[in-house]
C-alpha cells in the first residue's frame, strides 16, 4: 500500500502514518482589532496554499485506501474519518489474522520437519499422514 500511495506523491504515505494536516485559522487582526462578522463571531484567516496542498494529501490517501478496501471489510472501516485511522482499524485486522496464523503455523512445522514412518505402517497410511500435515501448511499459507 506505501508504494501505491507514494505514486500519487512522496508526501501522500505521510498522512497514512502521521495523521491528517489540521490547518490552523488565526482570526483575522485588523488595526489592533480582531476583525468580527455580522455575527460577532471573529473572521479567520483563509487557509495557506500550504494547508489547502495538505488537506488535498490527507482527502487522496484517505480515497485511495478507502477504494482500496474489500467490499466485505468495508463496513468496518465506514466510520473511520482519516486514512491514518483507516490503517490502524485494517493492520489490527489483518495482524490479528496473522498471529493466529502463526499458532496454527507452529505446529504444523513441528509435524512436518518431525515427520517418519511408523513402524509396522503402510506406506498408504504414512503418505495419507503426511499429506493431512501438508494440507495444514497450506492451510496456513506457507505452501
Amino acid at each position: 500500500m506505501e508504494r501505491y500511495l507514494r505514486r500519487h506523491g512522496r508526501d501522500i504515505w505521510k498522512y497514512v502514518e502521521e495523521g491528517p494536516h489540521i490547518s490552523v485559522l488565526t482570526p483575522v487582526q485588523t488595526l489592533g482589532a480582531t476583525a468580527r462578522l455580522a455575527g460577532g463571531e471573529p473572521a479567520l484567516n483563509r487557509p495557506t496554499k500550504d494547508d489547502l496542498d495538505k488537506m488535498e494529501n490527507d482527502a487522496i490517501s484517505f480515497y485511495e485506501i478507502s477504494c482500496g478496501v474489500a467490499p466485505d471489510n468495508f463496513d468496518i472501516i465506514i466510520n473511520c474519518k482519516s486514512a491514518k485511522e483507516i490503517w490502524d482499524v485494517l493492520k489490527n485486522l489483518y495482524e490479528g489474522i496473522e498471529q493466529a496464523q502463526d499458532k496454527k503455523l507452529t505446529p504444523a512445522l513441528n509435524e512436518f520437519n518431525n515427520f517418519k514412518a511408523h513402524a509396522g505402517e503402510s506406506l498408504e497410511d504414512s503418505f495419507k499422514r503426511f499429506n493431512l500435515i501438508v494440507t495444514k501448511l497450506s492451510n496456513v499459507g506457507t505452501i
